[in-house]
């Protein structure tokens, strides 16, 4: 008999032991430094949406980790098998133990780091969806600090110019940022674009910053395919600022009417009464009509300097345009424009 409850003390034991033995490594094993890359920051890149069982596996196959057998003994004693790490950049230290190293990713989860794209669009509604749909914002919220009058102010915009704060660009920022540490971000990067060689650039012209910004959106919308030829647009205009003369921009008008794909304008889009309207009113308009890429804003910065004053779409599908220093010749350029899309069958 008593052998047999002597046994029995053996077999309960071992399988004691069997149930406990992870536990007992994971003990030992939490502890340990496993991160095989030399550099002591390490950026951990996910690029979908994971479940946290499934970060060993990754981590391995970065070659951040040698075995993935810990992390995972972790994830499921810690009871984090159904949370999610985002997608997303992960800092992560050389030095951080096992424990460690799942406890931070459970803490950075809901606050990774993200490639945030900000193009060049046509307004701030189009570029809240697009910002939205990579980040989570409140479009509403986020209209409403654009609109706010006192920030406005306090920023040194107009209603008309706040767009003008936005720099497209490629952005690094956490997932949860909100709508006024956006804005923020955006006026930060703002200021460290206009830095002092551009300012002096700008006056040297005689437009302050908005205006530039401006004058770069109607040149990139003369503009949308040849980048080469963004700074002899720029210099056209600013010799025509310079004259006093109206600007005469297809695209401002276009603008006002509301209608961007217009492919041809008439007599009659020209009496559109709006503001924007350049062949109307002298001068720049009161704001972007769109929000430029920054290689247009150093386009016009960095204007061509020549004696041209008009331009017109060459009759061709280039893209290109033929430029003039006197009304004669733009009005053969004009006529041979119009006698082309007529050809073409644009209305």
């Amino acid at each position: 008999m008593k052998k047999i409850l002597y046994l029995l003390l053996i077999i309960f034991i071992g399988f004691v032991c069997y149930k406990l033995s992870p536990v007992y490594f994971l003990y030992f094993d939490k502890d340990k430094k496993e991160i095989i890359q030399n550099s002591n920051k390490i950026l951990f890149i996910v690029k979908s949406d994971m479940s946290f069982n499934e970060i060993g596996d990754l981590l391995v196959q970065k070659n951040i980790l040698k075995k993935a057998a810990t992390i995972n003994q972790l994830v499921e004693f810690k009871n984090y098998d159904d949370d999610t790490l985002k997608m997303g950049k992960y800092t992560l230290n050389k030095d951080w133990s096992n424990n460690k190293l799942v406890n931070q990713l459970y803490i950075m989860r809901n606050q990774n780091i993200v490639d945030l794209y900000i193009p060049s669009l046509r307004n701030l509604n189009d570029l809240v969806k697009k910002i939205s749909s990579q980040i989570s914002i409140n479009k509403d919220v986020f209209i409403q600090l654009f609109n706010n009058e006192t920030l406005q102010n306090k920023l040194g915009f107009t209603k008309e110019t706040f767009p003008t704060i936005i720099i497209p660009n490629t952005y690094e920022v956490y997932s949860n940022i909100n709508e006024k540490e956006l804005l923020d971000l955006f006026r930060n990067h703002y200021q460290l674009f206009w830095n002092n060689s551009r300012i002096k650039k700008a006056e040297k012209i005689g437009l302050s910053q908005s205006e530039v910004s401006i004058l770069a959106s109607i040149v990139q919308m003369e503009q949308q395919l040849k980048f080469d030829e963004h700074s002899k647009i720029a210099g056209l205009y600013i010799n025509r600022i310079k004259k006093g003369m109206k600007l005469q921009a297809d695209p401002t008008v276009k603008y006002a009417l509301n209608k961007p794909d217009l492919r041809r304008l008439y007599y009659k889009h020209l009496e559109v009464n709006s503001p924007y309207n350049t062949y109307k009113y002298k001068g720049l308009p009161p704001g972007p009509i769109w929000i430029p890429d920054s290689r247009v804003i150093d386009a016009v910065l960095n204007y061509e300097a020549h004696d041209y004053l008009f331009m017109c779409a060459q009759p061709s599908y280039s893209g290109y345009h033929n430029f003039s220093s006197n009304n004669n010749d733009h009005e053969k350029y004009k006529k041979a424009y119009t006698n082309w899309l007529s050809k073409e069958g644009i209305n």
